[in-house]
């Protein structure tokens, strides 16, 4: 309930009118709003406080209650209406506009509830089809098991220990559950190959990142989001000699770059059949050597904040990767 109040607040097109998770919020108001003009229209005598009704019934509208709540607290603001004031055209036909105006609002809050219900509904279902296309993915390669859902994690820390906005994090974590996507298509005998690749091979291998994209881009949300581009870009360089494109530097979308980091520390640190994974002292240290080359800086600085933080580097490894990014940058 605390991350959709956090959604709401940053993506306010999710939210309904109405929020069943700040009820007491409109509960007070509904109170405060109704005594206000009952009170005031037991002690003066004006039509015009008849007005003060609207705010009342427009937070009665917005309170999450059952037909019966809703009905009997209804009926007993609109009596009151007509208790206290004399009985006239004006006063019946206000009262009219009342009830026809607390249907009208009290609609326009359950279409949007089941509008937002139904986004949340799409946003489940999508989240359920990313982590088990990644599970598709890692178990066709016994030694990236597990590697994509490490590359989201190491993703997200990135872009949360960059201060991006909450959407554009979760953005970032479902790219980096489905970056290797493409590999789907990428034979077995490259694949599973126990030494090197050739040239020729490791060009066929390359060709995942613009596979990948092929198959996600014309799911419309992940496009929206981005994603499509991430899985994309990824392998792009800041130096200009990456795949597919060669782009450079902030040509290369931020989620890229970042996933690209993520995803050259999780390779490093993982036994492949060609070699035996390295410590995550010499990882990082990798990384920060190439801090501006292959690797954005902006990602490798905030990544290497994130190890130190969690305690996965020495203090001599931090000492010497802090130098290297320092003189990188």
């Amino acid at each position: 309930m605390k991350d959709e109040w956090k959604r709401c607040k940053e993506e306010p097109e999710f939210c309904p009118v109405s929020y069943k998770r700040d009820g007491r919020m409109f509960w007070s108001l509904f109170l405060l709003s109704g005594f206000t003009a009952i009170g005031l229209n037991f002690v003066f005598e004006s039509e015009l406080l008849l007005m003060l009704y609207a705010f009342p019934i427009v937070f009665l509208a917005m309170l999450q209650l059952t037909i019966p709540q809703f009905a009997i607290s209804g009926i007993l603001l609109l009596s009151s209406i007509v208790l206290l004031n004399p009985i006239s055209g004006i006063l019946l036909s206000v009262t009219a506009a009342y009830a026809l105006l607390i249907l009208i609002v009290k609609r326009i809050v359950w279409v949007s509830q089941q509008h937002f219900n139904e986004k949340t509904n799409q946003e489940d279902m999508l989240m359920s089809t990313m982590f088990s296309l990644a599970k598709t993915i890692d178990a066709r390669d016994h030694y990236t098991s597990y590697h994509s859902n490490n590359v989201a994690e190491y993703a997200r820390s990135i872009a949360k220990e960059m201060r991006l906005p909450s959407r554009e994090v979760d953005s970032i974590y479902l790219a980096g559950l489905i970056h290797d996507i493409g590999k789907i298509g990428t034979p077995d005998l490259i694949l599973h190959k126990e030494s090197r690749l050739t040239d020729e091979e490791y060009d066929i291998m390359k060709q995942h990142s613009e596979a990948g994209y092929q198959i996600v881009k014309d799911m419309k949300r992940l496009k929206d989001l981005g994603v499509a581009d991430m899985v994309r870009f990824h392998h792009e360089r800041p130096d200009g000699k990456g795949y597919p494109r060669g782009m450079k530097g902030e040509e290369i979308p931020l989620g890229a770059r970042i996933i690209g980091v993520a995803d050259a520390f999780d390779a490093m640190t993982t036994n492949r059949s060609y070699r035996q994974k390295l410590s995550a002292d010499t990882a990082a240290e990798e990384l920060a050597r190439y801090s501006g080359s292959q690797f954005d800086p902006a990602a490798t600085k905030a990544f290497l904040a994130v190890l130190v933080r969690e305690g996965k580097l020495t203090a001599e490894s931090n000492r010497r990767t802090a130098a290297q990014v320092a003189i990188a940058n």
